[in-house]
């Protein structure tokens, strides 16, 4: 890239996986959570708190939560307090001993990988904590995935079983981050009442506020003036619709790396529409990379339904025929009825469909799946590569 330098001082900042040490624009919700876990600090083992945040993708849900358990931890440490935060992503753990297992792994604590049950893990888990005189925070990330594939078990197991300890300290708490608190509504009444009480929600971030977010991350990953202002407002009215900040940011470190690739000293905004214009909210990597191989399957079998037909929607019919075709390509056995309509849930939750119930046109009540401003070509694409890769 001759001998300039690139645009960027680290971009590592505008990773996923980043959590920086500020959240403009969350700074109440920040102190919320620490106001609602303020008793974990002042009187641990006196309470087991619960915690829902919710909001829709690019909210800051996740960011907000690892900040504040990176905080609460250091603040614990300066008191004394054996406390620990482990955050899940129950997208990838969608039970609760892989839960239990991560949570193990995390404290670097020796478990049994075979051979114990979920109850078991779980009270072994409490008499280590005993033991130690260690306190627990378990954030539940994309808790939607967990339900749908246990539905309430795992969640009444860890709410009640401290119940059953008379007499002893309560070892954990929980945060539950989800998209929408209507799933909640498929949970028994007992598990509900015990998770509904302490509430945070992240509406979609203002214009304005994207920008203050995108300068904040210039500060942080670009070198002194490589990005200019009215290539971050460019950015921020693209993402502006969405209210989502991740989107913005992948925009952001896309338009760097264009930039990088011309040899510009700055980040232009012709790059950040070049970067707009290469990116698909519907199929960014962590949103198609956490699908489970039927879901993959199921996706495919949209797109390429779509891409045929030429239509805006298909029928729930066309979705499960479409799908037993790519199966039996890929020498899968078909799921039943129930678990695609699980899967096309779970689809629509992450945003890479949309569904409808059917006007005029077709006979009866239908319920029709289709696509958020992506091409089916493309989609098609990308779901194939995965695929192949086995990724």
């Amino acid at each position: 890239m001759g001998n300039l330098p690139s645009v960027f001082k680290d971009e590592s900042r505008l990773s996923i996986e980043y959590v920086p040490s500020q959240l403009p624009h969350r700074e109440k919700e920040l102190r919320l959570l620490e106001i609602f876990f303020a008793s974990t600090l002042e009187n641990p083992g006196g309470l087991s708190q619960r915690v829902q945040i919710t909001g829709g993708i690019g909210t800051g849900k996740t960011a907000l939560s690892k900040l504040f358990g990176s905080r609460v931890e250091n603040t614990a440490r300066g008191r004394g307090i054996n406390l620990r935060y482990v955050h899940v992503n129950c997208r990838v753990n969608k039970s609760l001993f892989t839960i239990l297992k991560r949570v193990l792994e995390s404290l670097t604590v020796p478990f049994p990988q075979r051979g114990y049950s979920d109850e078991e893990l779980l009270h072994s888990l409490l008499r280590y904590f005993d033991e130690k005189n260690c306190f627990l925070i378990i954030a539940l990330d994309e808790l939607e995935s967990l339900i749908r594939e246990e539905g309430s078990e795992p969640l009444y197991a860890l709410t009640r079983v401290q119940e059953e300890r008379l007499g002893l300290l309560q070892r954990f708490s929980l945060i539950c981050i989800v998209r929408r608190p209507e799933v909640f509504k498929s949970l028994d009444e007992s598990t509900v009442s015990t998770l509904l009480h302490n509430v945070i929600h992240l509406d979609g971030y203002s214009l304005p506020q994207l920008e203050d977010i995108l300068n904040y991350r210039v500060q942080e990953a670009f070198r002194e003036n490589a990005v200019r202002s009215e290539t971050l407002r460019l950015i921020a009215d693209v993402a502006g619709a969405r209210g989502d900040a991740r989107y913005a940011i992948e925009i952001l470190w896309r338009a760097g790396k264009y930039a990088d690739s011309e040899e510009s000293k700055a980040v232009l905004p012709e790059h950040a529409r070049k970067a707009a214009a290469s990116i698909y909210p519907a199929v960014r990597r962590e949103s198609l990379g956490y699908l489970g191989l039927h879901e993959r399957l199921l996706l495919l079998a949209i797109a390429r339904r779509l891409k045929q037909t030429e239509a805006a929607y298909i029928t729930m019919g066309d979705v499960e025929e479409a799908y037993r075709i790519v199966c039996e390509e890929h020498g899968k056995e078909p799921r039943g009825h129930t678990k695609i309509w699980e899967f096309l849930q779970e689809l629509e939750d992450i945003g890479v469909i949309v569904t409808k119930i059917s006007d005029t046109g077709f006979r009866g009540k239908t319920t029709l799946m289709g696509l958020p401003e992506i091409p089916a070509a493309i989609l098609e694409r990308e779901v194939t590569r995965l695929l192949e890769a086995g990724e």
